[in-house]
């Protein structure tokens, strides 16, 4: 058996999972008819499809990322790309904190995921699948190549599975106390690549906004991401849009159900929505249902 040396560290880790997937996927059956075919091949371009359509957007979102550093490639040459699993219609997302080279990189990567969450968050919602998910800090080991086994990927799946409650991406206290430690000791240092890492750890932090109900939770509709939109207006019909009018049909469908506790997560969700639909030009809709 070939041994595999392992390192414990600090790494980030996010963790995301898609709503509501396996339940469609277990009513399947094997199709005995042309239409049951077609029933089913639609099934499954909504389910397995779907996550395959995901995965692209990470891999795509972090290859956007890459490119536009030609600032900090300066200060550190080293690749800027988040390790990255997928099992079935959930995700990982890690970066080690305890990189040997440039802190720089680290810096960005964390970045890159940050923002890679928010695109595939707002990917998901406005092609109508509710996601949710957790990003914090923890000590960690690799046992495979991009593979993380540790407190880190526990505790990201404990904000996911416990805290978040409805289609929201929260963030834990040690993802918040390593970002502030890392901006109060880069900024105490004059080298040219320090004061690049606080200016990316400050967009980082303009990343994270307190929900309704107190929670820390990544700002993917806020202003770091409308900034990056160039082509704001057809972003704004391609995905803003839809992902408002989804958002009114979920709060509208656990209404219908009943659920008084969903109903009041589910508030906060249009809320948190609706306070942001400014920033892309796009207005609340005064006709909706409250």
């Amino acid at each position: 058996m070939e041994f595999t040396q392992l390192r414990l560290g600090y790494h980030l880790v996010a963790f995301l999972d898609v709503l509501g997937q396996r339940e469609r996927f277990e009513q399947l059956q094997l199709p005995k008819t042309a239409q049951q075919e077609a029933e089913v091949a639609e099934v499954l371009r909504q389910t397995a499809g779907f996550v395959l359509k995901l995965r692209k957007t990470f891999s795509d979102q972090f290859a956007t990322f890459e490119s536009g550093l030609s600032v900090l490639k300066k200060h550190a040459p080293e690749p800027v790309c988040p390790a990255f699993v997928g099992f079935s219609d959930s995700f990982v997302t890690s970066v080690p904190l305890h990189f040997e080279g440039s802190p720089l990189t680290a810096t960005a990567t964390v970045y890159s995921a940050l923002s890679a969450a928010a695109v595939v968050m707002i990917t998901a919602l406005a092609s109508k699948h509710p996601l949710r998910g957790g990003i914090d800090v923890g000590l960690a080991t690799e046992i495979s190549p991009g593979e993380i086994y540790g407190t880190a990927l526990e505790r990201a799946y404990v904000l996911e599975s416990k805290e978040a409650g409805y289609p929201r991406i929260v963030i834990g206290d040690e993802l918040w106390n390593y970002l502030h430690a890392a901006r109060a000791s880069f900024s105490v240092q004059t080298e040219p690549e320090s004061k690049v890492a606080t200016a990316i750890i400050e967009r980082m932090l303009l990343l994270i906004s307190i929900d309704g109900d107190g929670k820390r939770i990544l700002d993917y509709l806020g202003p770091v991401l409308s900034e990056l939109q160039n082509s704001k207006d057809e972003f704004a019909d391609g995905m803003i849009k839809p992902l408002y009018d989804f958002v009114i049909a979920e709060h509208q469908r656990v209404k219908d159900i009943g659920d008084e506790k969903l109903v009041a997560r589910y508030y906060l969700f249009r809320n948190y929505v609706e306070s942001r639909l400014h920033l892309w030009g796009v207005k609340v809709n005064p006709s909706a249902p409250d």
